[in-house]
């Protein structure tokens, strides 16, 4: 019997029950940005010069936040991002580590110093690196190699 009266007053008032899809809309574009602003993309820039040497027990890295990569030549000359080291400038790499540190812990991240190694240059290219890491403060650290498959 009810059900009979609301039939009859909605067929009176004539009207199509459509539901407005402008708020969800909304909510998507709201929810694409708010993922774009949160999400934190990272590059990492390596030396095309670089050819690192190939490790048969070589696994891939789980994660590129908080690493602090330089990059080693052959001749001793250290690239790090954007900024070429000399060999005799080792305060410098010091310097750059720290700062690199303070960034990654500002942002909440584990700092890892991540070495690309030309397989022909000197071990103690990787030291000089390795020593400036640990004056800086960076207790981590990563070896960057070709798997051998």
């Amino acid at each position: 019997m009810a059900s009979d009266r609301l039939r009859a007053v909605s067929k009176e008032q004539g009207e199509n029950a459509e539901m407005d899809m402008s708020p969800m809309i909304d909510m998507v574009f709201l929810l694409l940005l708010f993922f774009l602003v949160v999400s934190n993309p990272r590059t990492i820039k390596i030396d095309q010069d670089v050819q690192p040497p190939v490790a048969s027990n070589g696994v891939p890295a789980k994660s590129i936040h908080g690493k602090i990569v330089v990059n080693i030549r052959e001749d001793g000359t250290f690239l790090a991002e954007d900024t070429t080291i000399t060999f005799a400038n080792k305060e410098l790499l010091s310097e750059y580590i720290e700062a690199e540190k303070d960034k990654i812990k500002a942002v909440g991240n584990t700092p890892v110093l991540h070495i690309r190694a030309d397989k022909r240059a000197d071990f103690k290219y990787c030291q000089r690196v390795i020593k400036a890491g640990a004056a800086a403060g960076v207790d981590q650290l990563a070896y960057g190699a070709y798997n051998k498959e």
